[in-house]
């Protein structure tokens, strides 16, 4: 699941982009905030720093209080640890465990790994946006062709592809349509009014959400839909009964909460200042960011379980170009700063190098 914002914005304290107001949520805020897609490279621990003690006012830090101390993390003074052991892209190649496999094509995008071990990516080829099973170490086949457009999600258990069209003629409109991941087959399509963004989905149920909510589950079989929330949700997990929804635009103090999918009543954490941006494969921990934080990425960022107890901080004189869990509480973060950069390992405020060291980004 992927959120780019489409609109430059100027940089801020809190990452190298901020913070201006693009209009309603719609499609920006749902393209700042739900991100996508990414993959991941270097973070380093330089300095453990003690943050200040205490809640926010707003209820942005976790209901106990307690705040990790904010490590700081320079790539070129990590001691080198073993290779990442979560897939992640650098450029046109995914590396994974040791193994680096090449993506013919541009634009390399992995969308998430298939239970049969093979990856799936969005890439740029023949002229085309295509989805692709990437065998590691070896070559591709086509799921999908043309794709341009259509914003393809890869269910979080591998098995199903979810596209969304979004037209505006003759009226605004989204058509979804879900496949399966191996053969490529139709499994059902649903069109809707307005902007809808897939979150997660299986074999049996896509959830997606409206620009401005709600939260349905669509029943694939049975081709009918169940509100979950009235609220825009922005990230779901339908293996850990998780769903992230924004109480109102974020861009007017709207807050995050993270309850159970099955039960949206159910609250788990509540931040008026930070966004998720991934859940852990087993659903104990959360990945966030200040929740405006746009463009090359945030210069912060936090690990919380799912109650909100924050269990680390970290922070680069640079930015974090992406971010995500290798395992349910361990991080890897791809950290650049102007003179190096590489992938992280973090755990409670510990960090190693999961990656080569790579070239900085001296315009920093």
């Amino acid at each position: 699941m992927s959120l780019f914002s489409r609109t430059p914005v100027p940089p801020t304290r809190h990452g190298r982009t901020g913070h201006t107001r693009p209009g309603r949520t719609g499609r920006s805020a749902l393209a700042a905030l739900a991100a996508t897609t990414a993959a991941v490279a270097t973070a380093v621990a330089l300095a453990a720093v003690p943050a200040d003690a205490g809640t926010d006012a707003r209820g942005a830090a976790d209901r106990t209080g307690a705040r990790a101390e904010t490590t700081r993390v320079d790539p070129a003074r990590l001691e080198r640890g073993p290779d990442a052991k979560a897939p992640y892209v650098d450029g046109r190649t995914i590396h994974d465990d040791g193994t680096a496999t090449r993506v013919r094509g541009r634009w390399v995008q992995l969308l998430g790994t298939r239970p049969d071990g093979r990856y799936v990516v969005l890439v740029r080829r023949d002229g085309r946006d295509q989805v692709r099973a990437q065998t590691p170490g070896g070559g591709s086949r086509k799921i999908l062709g043309d794709t341009h457009g259509a914003e393809p999600v890869l269910g979080s258990d591998g098995t199903t592809l979810v596209t969304g069209r979004f037209k505006t003629r003759p009226r605004r409109h989204t058509l979804l349509r879900a496949f399966d991941s191996t053969s490529g087959e139709l499994l059902g399509t649903r069109k809707r009014r307005g902007y809808l963004n897939p979150l997660d989905a299986d074999s049996s149920t896509v959830v997606y959400a409206g620009e401005n909510g709600p939260v349905v589950a669509w029943d694939l079989a049975g081709g009918t839909g169940t509100r979950l929330s009235s609220r825009y949700g922005y990230r779901a997990d339908l293996r850990n009964d998780r769903l992230v929804v924004f109480t109102d635009d974020p861009y007017d103090g709207g807050c995050t909460v993270l309850s159970l999918l099955s039960d949206p009543a159910q609250e788990l954490w509540r931040s008026c200042d930070e966004a998720v941006r991934a859940i852990s494969p087993d659903g104990s921990h959360v990945l966030t960011v200040f929740k405006l934080t746009d463009g090359l990425g945030p210069s912060q960022v936090h690990v919380r379980t799912a109650d909100g107890v924050e269990t680390g901080r970290y922070e680069v004189d640079g930015f974090f170009e992406h971010y995500l869990f290798e395992d349910g509480d361990t991080v890897l973060l791809g950290a650049v700063t102007r003179e190096s950069s590489g992938t992280v390992r973090c755990d409670a405020g510990d960090c190693e190098l999961a990656s080569d060291l790579g070239k900085g980004a001296p315009w920093l």
